[in-house]
């Protein structure tokens, strides 16, 4: 009997200690469930605040915009992160800005292709007839014939509707001289006759182009200028006059009315002479010519 008492006590004594084992790790487990969630609700939380100041940026960002381009509508409906929404006059200023954005794109390339298609340089010759007289001069119909002279040259022109041009010109002349005599019987007799020169001409115009084709290469012209002139040789004449009787060089003022018809080109020049040509006497000269050229 004392040995079943004894085995009794000691059964109950072992179950006594494993149960309070046993509720001393239930609470330990409970409390690391505690712990553990407390640190993943400390997480939930720092997301949802990291969400919320991101919403706030977003809402500033687009109030920002907003005081920015004043043509949007400043509604935001629904919550933080939906679309925008607009007025339909936004809606349909913006396409008509894009619609011109489009047109003036396009207008921007068709300058560009036509700059890029025009023929800004060009390079010609010519050749021509002229006419010769003095200033004060009167030249009658039976004189005109032996004034005629000629002229070669050839020309360097660029740029746009406005343009400038040089070239070198040598023009042949037939200009008449006139000589009075002493008055006195069997004395000099007037002498008149034509003496024939060469002359080196160095012409310069800027002009405008008063109508043209797209690309410039037909177009009616006008254009001023000037032009350095020099003499090149003398013919014999009645008068024993030679290149040292002749100003080595003077200076012309040129107006030049032009037409180009494709390839072709037609000029009337009217060369104003605004020096004596000759050491002595008045002899300024005055050269109305016409040149037919062909231009590359």
């Amino acid at each position: 009997m004392k040995t079943f008492t004894k085995t009794a006590l000691l059964v109950a004594g072992v179950c006594s200690t494993s149960f309070v084992l046993g509720q001393q790790n239930s609470n330990n487990d409970r409390y690391d469930y505690n712990r553990n969630d407390s640190r993943d609700q400390r997480r939930y939380n720092q997301r949802d605040e990291r969400q919320y100041n991101n919403a706030i940026d977003e809402r500033r960002e687009y109030n920002r915009r907003n005081e920015e381009y004043p043509r949007y509508d400043n509604r935001y409906e629904g919550r933080i992160g939906d679309n925008r929404q607009f007025d339909e006059r936004d809606l349909s200023k913006a396409y008509d800005e894009g619609f011109e954005d489009g047109q003036r794109s396009q207008e921007v390339s068709e300058r560009q292709e036509h700059h890029q298609n025009y023929k800004h340089f060009t390079f010609g010759v010519y050749g021509g007839a002229n006419s010769t007289r003095f200033e004060g001069e009167t030249v009658n119909g039976q004189g005109l014939t032996g004034r005629l002279g000629y002229q070669l040259g050839f020309l360097v022109r660029a740029g746009g509707r406005i343009y400038g041009q040089i070239g070198a010109e040598y023009l042949a002349s037939s200009s008449q001289f006139f000589k009075p005599g002493d008055g006195q019987v069997n004395g000099v007799s007037d002498i008149t006759a034509n003496i024939d020169q060469r002359y080196l001409h160095i012409p310069a115009y800027i002009g405008v182009k008063l109508a043209q084709s797209d690309r410039g290469v037909s177009a009616v012209r006008l254009a001023v200028g000037g032009e350095y002139a020099t003499p090149l040789s003398t013919d014999k004449n009645d008068f024993n006059l030679g290149n040292a009787d002749f100003q080595a060089a003077t200076i012309n003022g040129l107006v030049n009315l032009g037409f180009d018809a494709g390839p072709i080109m037609l000029d009337f020049v009217y060369h104003y002479g605004f020096a004596d040509v000759l050491t002595s006497g008045n002899s300024k000269r005055r050269i109305l010519g016409v040149n037919l050229g062909f231009k590359f």
